[in-house]
């Protein structure tokens, strides 16, 4: 309707907090600030709760979750480090076994959908251990690498299909879709074959983790164009000695934009990272 106010949506993305030993309880307060200080349509923390996929590690996120889920409905993924790849190396031994901590104590929906009046975001596990679906030739890759099979891009495809016309479509997952600038490294097994697959599902923004480096841009494909929210680590894992970091998503009926909030120190800050990507149906 003309003069009417454009409507907004507002999500939170969090990632990395790696509670155990990089864990920073500083970092993960003033995040809290952040969420407290202002409404949210949602939260999103896209993986690696714990460090080593311990009982206590996943128990100190739960906590931490439960008050980020006080503020704001939340959907989060598992991680690479969420993930118990010693219980089927190379495929070999029982994979059901590789999210037992995390499906008993954080949630047990590996792959969620969150719908909200305006707002529908898609999770997917992209976080599978040492299973064939990540592995690569190189040892470096075994354990970290991410992976999804194409049967999950069109699990994604159909569930945000489903969507309401209007609504903003996110897709989360844990590893990085663009290689890292610090890194230099892809977190996805088939980084083209994933870029153009996540592309088709026709996502307004990709929400990722994993690399410990912001990132917020706009990626182009033929079959498509979705702006990225990558965002830092809340630990003491960051990389090349920068700030810690999380993302703000703000979405209007014409665009939707990302903005990279940095620690300064005490409290997380908007930043000069951002970019905006016009909103179609």
């Amino acid at each position: 309707m003309s003069g009417a106010s454009p409507r907004a949506t507002r999500v939170l993305h969090l990632s990395d907090i790696h509670c155990g030993h990089p864990f920073v309880a500083e970092h993960v307060a003033a995040a809290e600030r952040v969420a407290r200080s202002s409404a949210w349509t949602a939260i999103v923390v896209s993986g690696d709760f714990s460090q080593r996929a311990r009982v206590h590690e996943f128990e100190q996120a739960r906590d931490i979750l439960l008050r980020f889920r006080a503020v704001a409905p939340i959907l989060v993924v598992p991680g690479n480090h969420d993930t118990a790849w010693w219980q089927a190396p190379f495929g070999l031994g029982n994979p059901g076994q590789l999210h037992d901590h995390y499906r008993r104590i954080i949630t047990d929906d590996l792959e969620p959908t969150l719908r909200l009046p305006g707002l529908s975001i898609v999770g997917l596990n992209s976080s599978a251990g040492m299973l064939p679906q990540t592995v690569t030739w190189y040892p470096r890759d075994w354990r970290v690498k991410g992976g999804l099979t194409d049967q999950q891009f069109a699990s994604a495809q159909h569930r945000l299909a489903e969507s309401a016309p209007d609504d903003l479509r996110v897709l989360v997952l844990h590893h990085n879709v663009v290689r890292g600038k610090l890194s230099n490294r892809w977190g996805l097994k088939r980084p083209q074959h994933a870029l153009d697959a996540i592309a088709a599902t026709r996502p307004h923004v990709v929400c990722t983790g994993h690399d410990h480096e912001e990132r917020i841009e706009v990626v182009t494909r033929t079959s498509g164009r979705f702006l990225v929210s990558a965002a830092n680590t809340l630990s003491s894992r960051m990389r090349g000695h920068r700030p810690s970091a999380l993302n703000v998503i703000e979405a209007t009926d014409t665009h939707v934009q990302a903005t990279a909030w940095t620690y300064d120190g005490q409290e997380f800050m908007p930043g000069a990272m951002t970019a905006t990507l016009p909103r179609e149906s």
